[in-house]
């Protein structure tokens, strides 16, 4: 009895070291695979029909391509993504950005004003108030607006736009609705030698 345990204790100790040994003899042979697969070559053949295959198998027919090898990034460290991302605690210079809600008031959906007897105006409401020196845009048909005389507007559909951006010019958030500017009416003439 005593051989028995006496093998089953050694093989015990046996089978850690030789799965070890095993895994590591797996990877080294996955890695010297792949790296034999990278340097492969490789065969490019166009058959009768036009039809493209690609082989690491030589052939009389096929071509031999170099294939560009296959670019990589290294990874970028903790230390260096905090300093990129600027995520210093003590830093006074964060960047805060809020969640606007921008509201057209006027001109509402399709809103018709009679050219030259109507002014064309806006009201836009912005919660919360504007800050990290964000500023409120307005335009009309993608021209900088603030209202104005609709004699100046051809008749048809027209597009107010309010943005908010911050300082470097992105926009933070956007709204637009479609207005129309319709002909004034003109008075019709009796005609000549007819009095109404």
């Amino acid at each position: 009895m005593k051989i028995f345990e006496h093998v089953n204790t050694v093989a015990s100790r046996v089978k850690p070291r030789l799965l070890v040994s095993m895994m590591l003899l797996s990877l080294t042979s996955a890695a010297v695979f792949n790296i034999q697969l990278a340097n492969a070559a490789v065969y490019k053949k166009v058959d009768t029909d036009g039809n493209v295959s690609f082989s690491d198998v030589p052939d009389k027919t096929a071509q031999l391509i170099t294939v560009a090898p296959l670019a990589t990034v290294p990874a970028m460290s903790p230390e260096l993504i905090e300093s990129t991302l600027g995520n210093d605690q003590n830093s006074s210079s964060k960047v805060r950005v809020e969640n606007y809600k921008l509201t057209i008031v006027s001109p509402t959906p399709d809103q018709a004003f009679r050219r030259g007897d109507d002014t064309f105006s806006a009201n836009v409401q912005v919660k919360p108030n504007l800050t990290n020196g964000d500023q409120l845009v307005t335009l009309v048909d993608g021209k900088q607006s603030s209202g104005g005389a609709t004699s100046e507007m051809d008749r048809g559909q027209h597009q107010f736009t309010a943005r908010i951006v911050n300082v470097s010019g992105r926009v933070l958030v956007s709204k637009s609705v479609s207005f129309n500017v319709l002909q004034s009416n003109v008075k019709q003439q009796a005609p000549i030698g007819k009095k109404h």
